[in-house]
């Protein structure tokens, strides 16, 4: 399992490349050096939590939503597959979202029959 900081990095550059921004762009946005966001990202240092709320809020991403990772950490699971299908889902309409749940529970239970 990946340590925290290897997480948080990820998050991150998740974020990131979903506004299609770079290193540099967010690091403009955000106030942080461009080096630092890098070692942060890599999971080489952890942002304060100072650091990382300029980083949310330039990402427009909540702490919640960032942090919605924790039950994938206490199941040992990586996360990547579901915190991209949260990602694509948010912003989205409520009815659109409950039909998605609709077809991923009818693909299971196709999946399950088998």
């Amino acid at each position: 399992m990946k340590n925290i900081s290897d997480k948080l990095g990820n998050r991150i550059r998740h974020y990131r490349k979903k506004k299609d921004w770079t290193q540099e762009m967010l690091a403009l946005s955000s106030g942080i050096n461009v080096s630092f966001l890098g070692d942060i990202e890599r999971g080489n240092k952890k942002p304060s939590i100072e650091s990382l709320e300029k980083l949310l809020e330039a990402l427009d991403v909540t702490f919640q939503e960032f942090f919605a990772f924790e039950a994938d950490l206490e199941i040992g699971n990586e996360g990547t597959a579901l915190d991209n299908l949260v990602a694509e889902l948010h912003g989205r309409p409520e009815s659109e979202i409950k039909m998605i749940h609709d077809l991923i529970k009818r693909i299971l239970l196709y999946n399950d029959g088998r």
